[in-house]
């Protein structure tokens, strides 16, 4: 039985897609649903402080504008979601160990997003979700 259902975003048109398979099973079947945004940051070397802070700065803002967008479609679906965003360098491994460490029964991620790596089927995040995820994964096209 599914009672939770992870989807993360990254307000690419396939993360949005796959945000609106997880609203409509989330809103048919009546269960709990977490949007999730995870700030790739960025390997700072040897960059000022103020160039770090403004970097992170229009990453936060990027994930807050895109969350907002995942909770104004929820609004369409009668589903109040929970929404978080986390940090760290390994986009796939944070959405793995989240969705491991909290019980989700269910990942439901884009086949492609616009992480900095693609691959020629299965963007490099889903695919390393898909094979090293415990959950579930349903990946949207």
């Amino acid at each position: 039985m599914i009672s939770k259902i992870l989807v993360p975003i990254d307000g690419s048109e396939n993360s949005m897609r796959a945000l609106n398979h997880g609203l409509f099973l989330s809103s048919n079947l009546k269960i709990k649903l977490t949007i999730l945004f995870v700030i790739e940051v960025p390997p700072f070397v040897v960059y000022s402080q103020k160039i770090v802070n403004s970097v992170m700065a229009s990453l936060e803002k990027e994930a807050k504008d895109t969350l907002e967008e995942g909770r104004n479609q929820a609004k369409k679906y009668n589903v109040e979601p929970e929404i978080l965003f986390l940090e760290g360098s390994d986009i796939a491994s944070i959405i793995i160990e989240h969705g491991e460490k909290n019980n989700f029964d269910l990942i439901v991620i884009g086949s492609k997003g616009k992480g900095k790596i693609k691959t020629s089927l299965l963007g490099s995040i889903s695919n390393k979700v898909v094979h090293h995820s415990k959950n579930p994964v349903y990946v949207v096209k």
